[in-house]
């Protein structure tokens, strides 16, 4: 952790973080910059536990359609402590992967982060406890988080007495592109679910009135479409920022999508794979997907944000690239990786609509 000035501070925002296979050495690369930064977090996409737990019905049935052994097992603990160790020191649990072992391996997973330095969001013991915001403070700075997801299972929201996640469920919808095109193919259209916005409207006008600055995170997106962002996320996102939310960062697709400056905050669509060891090798076709897991999901990138008189200051992105053992480095712009990930965030998030600008520094994309 770098030495700041009161009020002063530095956050880092990556993507999802899957270690379903344990590997010491997954994160040495990374290390040294998730470590500098006071504030660092991921999306921990997968559930550990030291036995099986419980395994979730949808789950068990998606094991049944693959051969082999299970994919969906929890897995080990150290990979929690790994994250701790390494830097990490708050981690969304709100996606599509947390409950695959069960409740006594989605608890468990929590217990491990609290007890190696990582404050859990977005999910918990009940509706209360995954919807509430967390506090993080370092030089006088206090950042609230607010975690959900969009990509969940059947089952696994948190209830009044049920532990899970929450949920930012959407509902889709047929439309036909014109009035009298009644025989052309219709389009899909998006809507947020409201009474989900609005309980997530109401964590962040609570981490509003107790923070100096409020980061939302949300699972979720369109993974078979390289650019497209989905109506309920443009909704969701700019409902965050209306009730005082200062970033959102998105994941949850296999690859990035587009960044858009809404009233001066940004939004990250998706970060993007941080970190993907999943259960098998996968290779370049995922199960169950027609997007590519291959070298395009090991591009990603880290929302670098900065932090002085206990407001952000300063917006960037820094490339991530993760090699054939899925490690993950920050880049500098000497990597030839460095400049082909810049380039490809300004041309999705152009075709996205978005009118946001990238200025290239040595080891980051600077954003206005």
């Amino acid at each position: 952790m770098t030495d700041h000035a009161q009020g002063s501070a530095t956050l880092i925002g990556v993507g999802d973080v899957m270690i379903a296979r344990y590997d010491a050495t997954l994160l040495d690369p990374a290390a040294p910059v998730l470590q500098a930064a006071d504030f660092t977090f991921g999306n921990c996409e997968w559930p550990y536990s030291e036995e099986m737990g419980d395994t979730h019905p949808v789950e068990a049935h998606l094991n049944d359609a693959v051969e082999g052994d299970d994919l969906f097992t929890p897995g080990d603990p150290e990979a929690v402590r790994l994250k701790g160790r390494k830097g990490f020191n708050v981690l969304s649990f709100a996606n599509n992967h947390c409950l695959h072992a069960g409740y006594r391996a989605f608890l468990r997973t929590m217990a491990v982060m609290r007890e190696s330095g990582i404050a859990p969001v977005g999910a918990g013991n009940d509706i209360d406890e995954a919807l509430a915001p967390v506090y993080l403070e370092r030089n006088g700075v206090r950042v609230a988080f607010v975690g959900c997801t969009s990509a969940l299972l059947p089952g696994t929201h948190a209830g009044r007495r049920t532990p899970g996640v929450a949920p930012l469920r959407r509902h889709s919808y047929f439309r036909n592109p014109n009035w009298n095109d009644w025989g052309l193919a219709p389009q899909v259209g998006t809507l947020v679910d409201r009474e989900d916005l609005e309980a997530l409207c109401a964590s962040v006008r609570t981490a509003r009135e107790n923070a100096d600055i409020v980061v939302v995170s949300v699972h979720w997106g369109m993974v078979e479409d390289r650019i497209a962002i989905g109506d309920y996320q443009r909704e969701a996102a700019r409902a965050f920022i209306d009730n005082g939310a200062d970033l959102i960062l998105g994941h949850g697709t296999l690859v990035t999508k587009g960044i858009e400056i809404y009233k001066g905050k940004a939004i990250f669509y998706s970060l993007g794979k941080f970190l993907m060891k999943g259960p098998r090798p996968t290779g370049e076709v995922p199960i169950g997907v027609t997007a590519a897991v291959g070298k395009e999901a090991r591009k990603g990138m880290a929302a670098m944000i900065a932090i002085a008189d206990r407001r952000i200051t300063g917006i960037a992105f820094a490339p991530t690239f993760a090699d054939e053992q899925s490690r993950p480095s920050f880049l500098t712009s000497d990597h030839p990786m460095f400049g082909e990930i810049a380039d490809d965030i300004a041309s999705i998030s152009t075709a996205a609509g978005f009118s946001t600008r990238f200025e290239r520094t040595a080891d980051r994309v600077i954003i206005g």
